[in-house]
């Protein structure tokens, strides 16, 4: 057996060297033949480390401050306010009224009759006959010449461009993967003897190929089209030209003269005239007067008082608390996996 597994190993530590029989001799002089090998799928559980956070308590000295509340008396002085009442005098001025009689100068209007003169102008229209000359339009006909386009249409071959596929065969090289059965050594696992076994290897070769490819290629072609050009062409016209003749013309017209004319009218004049009225007022005056008020005000006495109050005060004092610190570690995790095996046996 030890013999055996040394072969194996030499086997697959020189891959150039040949390759073992698929039988051997055994030291009786025997002829074993190998069993033949195949694989079966197992599955197989494996191990990955994970690591992992746990909450574990641990013990700590904290220092804290304690309340500790007493009473405690306090003396203060408060100024306490008290009610209080005075008499005081003080002057007013009393408002008082008394009708009273006096004289005003009012202006009365009178009316005057008085004579007076003007003098305005007064139109007078005449009419009289006037001579005047006016311009009276006639129309004249008249021969000219005008130069004017007559179209004219001939026929014209132009060229144009254009472009045509042309479909051209092409040869082309591209890489094709294609797979080949190769003889590879194999171990028999229970044995130890190298056997020979087909496996499919991918290889990649050249092809070449004819691709058809279409090119653009650039063609000339020619059309016809109807051009239409004007030509000057000179023509005699008959036209009307306006034009004007004068004439002497007669009209009344009216004439208007200004004249001066007087005339007498009677007019109404205002007279002013002073007089004086009698009329009476109300009168308002003040007299000084005493009188009496209360008046009411707020003193403030001071007061010794005693009163309680709570006093809080502070002290240090060592406390073991327990809290929850994280603690990672590792661990490991079993999985299973499915992996194809060589099993020999017949």
């Amino acid at each position: 057996m030890r013999r055996w597994l040394i072969l194996g190993v030499l086997a697959v530590a020189l891959p150039g060297a040949a390759p073992a029989p698929a039988c051997w001799v055994h030291n009786s002089g025997c002829v074993a033949v190998a069993p033949p090998v195949h694989y079966e799928t197992r599955v197989v559980t494996c191990y990955r480390t994970e690591y992992r956070t746990e909450w574990q308590e641990v013990e700590r000295t904290v220092f804290r401050a304690v309340p500790e509340s007493r009473e405690q008396e306090i003396s203060e002085t408060v100024m306490v306010p008290k009610p209080r009442e005075r008499q005081e005098k003080y002057t007013v001025l009393v408002p008082t009224t008394r009708e009273e009689t006096r004289e005003r100068t009012i202006v009365r209007t009178e009316w005057k009759a008085e004579e007076r003169k003007r003098t305005y102008q007064v139109p007078e229209t005449t009419y009289q006959e006037r001579k005047f000359t006016v311009r009276v339009p006639t129309w004249k006909e008249e021969q000219r010449k005008e130069t004017v386009l007559v179209p004219e249409t001939h026929e014209e071959t132009r060229e144009y461009n254009y472009t045509v596929m042309r479909t051209v065969p092409k040869q082309v090289r591209r890489q094709v993967c294609s797979y080949e059965q190769i003889k590879v050594p194999v171990c028999d696992p229970c044995t130890g003897l190298i056997t020979w076994a087909c496996r499919a290897v991918p290889s990649v070769r050249e092809v070449e190929e004819t691709v058809l490819t279409c090119v653009p290629e650039q063609k000339k072609g020619s059309y016809k089209v109807l051009v239409s050009r004007p030509r000057e062409e000179t023509r005699n016209v008959t036209v009307r030209v306006p034009s004007f003749r004068e004439e002497e013309r007669t009209e009344r017209v009216p004439v208007t003269n200004w004249r001066e004319k007087t005339e007498t009218y009677t007019v109404q004049v205002p007279v002013p005239k002073p007089e004086k009225v009698p009329y009476k007022v109300q009168v308002c005056e003040t007299r000084p007067e005493q009188r009496v008020r209360t008046i009411h005000y707020v003193e403030y006495q001071p007061e010794k008082r005693v009163h309680k109050v709570t006093v809080t005060n502070y002290r240090t004092e060592r406390q073991v608390v327990k809290e929850r610190v994280p603690v990672t570690r590792c661990v490991q995790v079993p999985y299973q996996v499915s992996v194809c095996v060589p099993v020999c046996g017949w």
